[in-house]
């Protein structure tokens, strides 16, 4: 086999593009330190004593002198903030908001992408437009409204206040958009009715985008802190999130306990993602190929 020398111009062109393809991945991994900086200080802040957590607009250590656990141990053991009951909390109001979010959005999506209703654009779009709205507007009325059916200091004022988001009914319409409506006139043909292709056509060719909502759903209900603050106000009741505040005293300043309490936090959904990532990159690429 003879060896064929390149030419100087595919050299040059090939180095070119190489360089280009460097300096990308060379501003990515800056971008990259920046988001992660955050992280990674609050995660050493979390092995420092507070003597030397006070001490570090001097000294600027971001690595602990003298490795400690003792702040997640007060974190575990807080009888004021019960971390074991927060986190139960937790896991029930996101659980819930997941579960009820994609039965709310998936009906309304295929309501909106596959029956004929009048005004069904119109209606679309102006609640589209709606939400728009910033939320914290609303914060006030949503208080009186739940403390008046007398819902407030319950569970259940934090998960209904966030399963008609409709940005997830605009996705999963979005993606619903692709799926060939042939596939329901088949479907009808053999005596299928509506819920029937809902439910056997539709849901398993949404699965990827299903999956997009419902680690959004949980995120988004797993770090809410305005609303569980104003509605909930016996610690058993807390969600972590929120009860994350009581675990410093009326003098402040422990700020390497919350930073604990924090690094606690993230795990349920690092792990989450960890998990569902393949769907969840799969979700957002079809998602982004049918809007496209």
């Amino acid at each position: 086999m003879r060896f064929v020398k390149p030419s100087r111009a595919s050299l040059m062109q090939r180095l070119r593009k190489e360089w280009k393809l460097l300096l990308l991945a060379l501003i990515l991994f800056v971008f990259a330190a920046i988001w992660l900086s955050p992280l990674f200080f609050s995660f050493f802040a979390s092995f420092k004593s507070n003597v030397e957590m006070k001490r570090f607009s001097k000294t600027l250590n971001v690595i602990p002198i003298k490795w400690t656990t003792q702040n997640y141990d007060f974190v575990l053991n807080n009888a004021t903030a019960p971390f074991g009951s927060m986190v139960l909390n937790s896991f029930l109001v996101s659980g819930a908001t997941v579960l009820l979010t994609l039965v709310i959005a998936s009906t309304s999506a295929y309501a909106y992408e596959r029956l004929t209703f009048r005004f069904k654009e119109k209606l679309f779009w102006t609640v589209f437009g709606l939400s728009m709205i910033p939320s914290v507007i609303s914060l006030v009325p949503q208080y009186y409204l739940y403390d008046a059916i007398g819902w407030t200091n319950e569970l259940i004022c934090l998960v209904t206040p966030y399963l008609g988001n409709v940005f997830n009914i605009f996705l999963l319409r979005n993606f619903m958009h692709g799926i060939p409506k042939e596939l329901d006139e088949s479907a009808r043909m053999d005596g299928a009715n509506d819920l029937d292709i809902y439910a056997r056509i539709i849901l398993p060719c949404m699965v990827p985008s299903l999956m997009v909502v419902a680690l959004f759903s949980f995120t988004g209900s797993w770090n809410d802190l305005m609303w569980p603050s104003l509605a909930v106000t016996s610690s058993d009741k807390l969600t972590l999130t929120a009860g994350i505040r009581l675990l410093n005293d009326s003098y402040g300043g422990y700020y390497e306990r919350t930073l604990a309490a924090c690094m606690l936090a993230m795990i349920p959904t690092m792990a989450l993602y960890l998990f569902a990532r393949k769907y969840f990159l799969q979700g957002l690429q079809m998602s982004a190929a049918v809007k496209g």
